[in-house]
């Protein structure tokens, strides 16, 4: 986890204010919000880690090694499958993802 933490802020660093995700001190919020939206009772620890500043994308760390990006619907009614997620087999995939997205739709 930290290492992802310390990519996403390199990349902030490195791209500037043009650079859309950050890293979240308390997430406590996003992962209150993913518990309404889906069922995540299966796993024991959630942390929200960082968030897309252009878009509802969080990235959450589950159990401390499954990393996927939801993409929030902020709606109080469970949907089954919802909300819509990406996951990754390790942080450096998941910074990785973040990384290629953020450079095809706003370094072209």
């Amino acid at each position: 986890m930290n290492y992802v933490i310390n990519e996403i802020n390199r990349l902030s660093e490195k791209f500037g204010e043009e650079f859309n995700w950050g890293t979240l001190s308390n997430g406590s919020t996003y992962v209150n919000e993913l518990q309404k939206e889906t069922d995540m009772s299966v796993y024991n620890e959630i942390k929200a880690i960082a968030r897309s500043y252009s878009s509802d994308d969080v990235l959450f760390i589950l159990d401390n090694n499954i990393y996927r990006i939801y993409h929030m619907t902020y709606s109080s009614a469970r949907k089954s499958g919802y909300p819509v997620f990406i996951e990754f087999s390790d942080g450096m995939e998941a910074v990785g993802y973040i990384t290629k997205q953020f450079i095809e739709e706003y370094c072209q």
